[in-house]
């Protein structure tokens, strides 16, 4: 029976510890080096700046979906129609995620979409060294309801290690 237990623990100790290593694979800082279709097509290799962190068990992104931005007419003085161009460009989410074999899920805590707070975004993702490729294939909203965007097909991000 002892020896049952300790082969038991062991076992345990060993699925943690590979698991922790998985994660530990993630976890930095990342900025965006490319964009692109799931089907290949590149969007841009010059993206606007944006930052990825990733703790043993949390994350944060924001980042702009678009390829230019521009200062507002007046300084610090936006209208309604530049303030809501400039929010619909932003992706801003932060929460916990986990990773099993080459899914990594977010849950978001706090998003810009409230919909998204309570939900989930499935992604593949590979590590080459400092490079990640992030492929966002699915999201659900806190109550199930598949994103829209699902359905014209996701992007996959080229993420590079900064720290």
């Amino acid at each position: 029976m002892f020896k049952q237990c300790i082969l038991a623990v062991t076992t345990i100790m060993l699925c943690f510890t590979a698991c922790r290593k998985e994660v530990k694979g993630v976890v930095g800082v990342w900025q965006i080096k490319q964009v692109a279709t799931q089907s290949g097509a590149l969007i841009t290799d010059k993206p606007l700046p944006g930052l990825f962190i990733f703790t043993p068990n949390h994350y944060s992104m924001l980042w702009v979906l678009s390829t230019k931005t521009e200062p507002f007419a007046e300084r610090w003085k936006p209208t309604d129609d530049e303030k809501i161009k400039r929010f619909n460009s932003l992706i801003i989410n932060s929460g916990t995620y986990e990773i099993r074999d080459s899914t990594l899920t977010t849950y978001p805590v706090v998003a810009r979409i409230p919909e998204l707070m309570g939900g989930e975004q499935i992604c593949e993702y590979r590590l080459d060294n400092d490079t990640m490729l992030l492929k966002f294939v699915d999201e659900y909203s806190f109550d199930g309801i598949q994103a829209p965007w699902v359905a014209s097909g996701g992007i996959v991000l080229t993420l590079v290690r900064v720290e």
